[in-house]
């Protein structure tokens, strides 16, 4: 009997469709562990991992004119102040104490202070008054600390 024999008689095609469906097999099983192991490297980050956030920070400029009641004073531009304010809120379940807000303000560093937040409760803070020299005032969060 030879390997014409074989095809013929229908033993070649059955040995290539069931060779077929086994390595089929085989690449589904490794994409389903493939699928699974990145579900749960997904899920280890997510829920292991990653940080979660504990503070939600709501902040904004504020800039108030000063103006000169001196009479005798010369006429000259009124003098402008500016703060970062806002409110922060504790998102976590736990107590948050010593909350320190480090901002820069027009490339000067000016800070806010709060000694303790309870879970979800809001409060509002506002750092020192700089005076400007400039009209356009801009700030940004360089540093947030907690315990």
């Amino acid at each position: 009997m030879n390997f014409d024999d074989l095809t013929s008689s229908g033993f070649g095609e059955i040995f290539a469709i069931r060779f077929g469906y086994y390595q089929r097999r085989i690449t589904l099983k490794k994409l389903l562990i493939f699928i699974l192991l990145v579900a749960g490297g997904y899920f280890a980050y997510e829920y292991l991992i990653k940080e979660k956030t504990v503070l939600e920070i709501n902040a904004d400029k504020s800039v108030t004119t000063q103006h000169s009641m001196d009479v005798d004073a010369p006429a000259l531009a009124p003098a402008k102040f500016a703060s970062v304010q806002g409110t922060v809120k504790n998102v976590s379940d736990k107590t948050v104490t010593n909350i320190l807000l480090k901002y820069k303000l027009n490339a000067k560093p000016v800070e806010a202070r709060i000694d303790r937040l309870e879970p979800g409760e809001t409060k509002y803070f506002a750092t020192q008054s700089l005076r400007m020299t400039h009209v356009e005032v801009t700030f940004f969060l360089e540093e947030m600390s907690y315990e």
